[in-house]
């Protein structure tokens, strides 16, 4: 079994980076795919960029060339619900577009023609990474993650946001882009991200302070989860 992970940025991918051996590296436009074994376990692991578009295509990349099994997206995120705090993790129960309207042709907010109108995480996967967090002693909240091409901090685009999603529990900019192009491919996919702001006023101040506690976090999260992955 192979193991499909994606982080957006550097900082995210670098800790899971520097765990890995017998590394092959393909560069691809923005993307970087790294290919090799964490403890025995066949690993590739994406650097796909920020964004929609980014993440998308490195993912698209990911499935035909590494040919993983499933895929876990790692990284951070904001926070937007009661609870959650930074450093705390998120799971995906379902991922959707905060920013796709196409309720003129009768589809639901968030919802894209052909899609469902949220991704729905493999249950097994989240199951699992639910299970390793408790462990660890962690704060775990598995809810609704919604994706867009802004980064939150606050203000009229939160509103809307929960007012649009009122189960919504963090944002980022990826996660619905790499589940859809999973859903297409049929491979499992789950995200676990460590919440890096609250996505208020402060956020973005947050966001640059904790990012590497974010990261670390999550990446933890996935060391611990890769030897008791099974399909």
């Amino acid at each position: 079994m192979k193991v499909g992970i994606v982080g957006a940025m550097a900082q995210e991918v670098a800790i899971l980076r520097e765990k890995m051996s017998d590394v092959n590296t393909t560069e691809l436009a923005t993307c970087t795919i790294y290919e090799g074994k964490i403890n025995g376990i066949d690993v590739a692991l994406l650097q796909s960029g920020i964004g929609k578009v980014a993440a998308a295509m490195g993912t698209t990349l990911l499935l035909q060339l590494a040919r993983p099994d499933i895929v876990i997206n790692t990284g951070s995120a904001g926070g937007v619900c009661e609870g959650l705090h930074i450093g705390d993790i998120i799971i995906s129960e379902q991922t959707c577009y905060h920013d796709a309207d196409v309720t003129a042709f009768g589809y639901a907010i968030g919802q894209l023609p052909a899609c469902p109108s949220a991704f729905k995480s493999d249950t097994k996967l989240a199951d699992l990474a639910e299970k390793i967090v408790k462990q660890q002693g962690k704060n775990v909240k598995r809810a609704l993650i919604c994706t867009g091409d802004s980064f939150i901090h606050g203000g009229e685009k939160l509103a809307t946001i929960k007012q649009n999603f009122p189960t919504v529990a963090a944002v980022e900019m990826e996660a619905a882009a790499i589940a859809q192009v999973c859903h297409s491919f049929n491979v499992p996919f789950v995200v676990v991200r460590a919440i890096s702001d609250a996505g208020n006023g402060e956020a973005s101040m947050s966001f640059e302070e904790f990012l590497p506690i974010a990261a670390a976090q999550s990446s933890e999260m996935i060391l611990a989860m890769l030897p008791l992955i099974t399909l």
